[in-house]
């Protein structure tokens, strides 16, 4: 039987408030619900779940910890990535420079290049976890997150078309054989309802 890692962004949040706490709107609270299902389903009977500690993650992941009475690990470096506004470009455009050129940031905030080595040494340690136990793994973050994830940590095809697609929620699950091998890795977000898309 193949090991599995889950990358779940979270769901369709409010846009009240501070950024780290917002939380769900009436779609995403539904679309939680529908996720544990989901989650089921795919048979994450014997997971570690970590999460961003931004509440619309927590949220997210919730109903699904709550069933199954599992413990959560928040960390920081599941945080979103910071870009800050600029009043001559639009956040997609700052987004769409930032997936072409891996060292591009707006004024006070990072690049991809840099976050990634910023949280680094803390997907090294999850991995190794990972490969030494029979425990499957899911992530909470949000999008731009799971994007470099993919890309830099996984060498995974990753770029601005793909985050374009992207939902609330959304699912890449990653398979691994026995050894540790990389199978594959499918995008799977059927199924879940209200699903939300930009």
């Amino acid at each position: 039987m193949s090991k599995k890692i889950i990358f779940i962004r979270h769901g369709k949040a409010s846009m009240d408030g501070k950024d780290a706490e917002r939380v769900l709107d009436e779609d995403g609270v539904i679309q939680a619900e529908s996720l544990k299902d989901k989650l089921n389903l795919l048979g994450f009977d014997n997971a570690k779940i970590f999460s961003s500690p931004f509440k619309r993650a927590l949220q997210t992941i919730e109903p699904f910890i709550k069933q199954r009475n599992l413990k959560i690990i928040y960390s920081n470096e599941l945080e979103e990535i910071h870009i800050p506004k600029n009043p001559e470009l639009s956040k997609h455009q700052i987004i769409e420079k930032m997936w072409a050129d891996e060292n591009y940031k707006s004024d006070g905030g990072m690049s991809q290049r840099e976050h990634f080595s910023k949280i680094e040494n803390f997907l090294n340690q999850i991995f190794e976890d990972f490969k030494n136990n029979n425990n499957d793994i899911v992530i909470v973050t949000h999008g731009n997150l799971i994007g470099i994830i993919l890309k830099f940590f996984f060498k995974l095809q990753f770029g601005f078309a793909e985050w374009k697609t992207m939902t609330m929620p959304d699912i890449y699950l990653l398979k691994f054989d026995k050894k540790n091998y990389f199978i594959d890795m499918q995008r799977n977000n059927s199924n879940i309802e209200r699903i939300f898309t930009i």
